[in-house]
C-alpha cells in the first residue's frame, strides 16, 4: 500500500488524490519550501508521470478560474509565484496533473467523462464566499457548451464541522454570502457550503461523492488549524490534491 496519498473513486477516466504528511510538504510557500522539489519528484515518480507536466496553482483564495492548454505545463513546478493565477484549473489534456495546494481548504474534483474534460476547484473560507464553486463550473459550463447533468464531483478531504466554531462576526458572513444553512451551533460545514453552490447550479445530490474525511481529526493529513493549537504535535506543510485525465 503506497501510503503517500489517498485515492478517490471519482472515475475510470482519471485520477484523482490528495497527498499525505507522510509524502511531505509539497508548498515551497510554507516552512520555507524545505525539500518540496524533493517531495514533488516522488509524487511524479508514484504517478509515473514527468514532474514538467505537472501544473500548480498560484492561489490567493479568489474565484478565478483558468483553462489549462500545452503551453502551460510546468507551470509553478520551481515556485509558487510561477503557477497558474487563480483557485480552480480544467482542461482536457490527458496525464496533465492539476493541482491545488490545502490543509483544511476543500479540495473540489470533477469530471465530465462524455467530454474528457476533467478539474479541480480550492474552495477556502475566503474562496467559498465569493463563490468560486458556483462561479468555476457556471464559466466552463458557459464556454466549453457542456451539460450540467454530466459532469460528476468528488469532495476530498477538508476542515470539517466539528472543529470549525465560528465567531459571531464570521458567521454573519456566512449568513451574508447565502450559506447560513452551512451554520449549526456556531460552526461552519464548508463542504455542504460548496454543495449548495452546486445545487444552486443544477447539479443533483447523486452527481457529488464526498469523502468524509477530515483533516483536523486525521493526522494523515496537514491541518493548519491543529498547527495552531499545538504545533509541537504537528507538522507545518500543505497537501495537494490533484486530477488528471488519463
Amino acid at each position: 500500500m503506497d501510503y503517500k496519498f489517498v485515492s478517490f473513486p471519482l472515475s475510470k477516466k482519471c485520477n484523482t488524490l490528495t497527498t499525505t504528511v507522510h509524502l511531505g510538504n509539497l508548498a515551497y510557500q510554507v516552512d520555507d519550501g524545505k525539500n518540496v522539489k524533493e517531495h514533488r519528484l516522488t509524487l511524479a515518480d508514484s504517478l509515473d508521470i514527468p514532474l514538467d507536466r505537472f501544473v500548480f496553482v498560484h492561489q490567493t483564495h479568489s474565484d478565478k478560474v483558468l483553462k489549462v492548454e500545452l503551453n502551460d505545463l510546468g507551470k509553478g513546478v520551481d515556485s509558487f509565484i510561477s503557477g497558474m493565477e487563480g483557485d480552480a484549473l480544467y482542461t482536457y489534456l490527458k496525464n496533465v496533473p492539476l493541482c491545488i495546494f490545502h490543509a483544511d481548504c476543500v479540495p473540489v474534483f470533477f469530471i465530465d467523462e462524455s467530454a474528457d474534460l476533467a478539474g479541480i476547484i480550492h474552495a477556502g473560507y475566503e474562496g467559498t464566499l465569493k463563490h468560486v464553486v458556483f462561479k468555476s463550473i457556471k464559466r466552463i459550463l458557459e464556454e466549453e457548451n457542456i451539460d450540467y447533468k454530466n459532469l460528476k464531483f468528488y469532495i476530498g478531504p477538508y476542515r470539517r464541522k466539528p472543529s470549525f466554531e465560528l465567531e459571531t462576526k464570521y458567521q454573519q458572513e456566512v449568513i451574508a454570502a447565502g450559506f447560513g444553512e452551512a451554520l449549526k451551533d456556531h460552526h461552519f460545514d464548508n463542504g455542504l457550503a460548496v454543495k449548495m453552490d452546486l445545487f444552486r447550479l443544477g447539479i443533483k445530490e447523486k452527481q457529488i461523492e464526498d469523502c468524509e474525511l477530515d483533516t483536523f481529526f486525521d493526522e494523515r493529513f496537514y491541518s493548519a488549524h491543529r498547527y495552531r493549537l499545538d504545533q509541537t504535535k504537528t507538522p507545518v506543510g500543505r497537501l495537494v490534491s490533484l486530477i488528471y485525465l488519463k
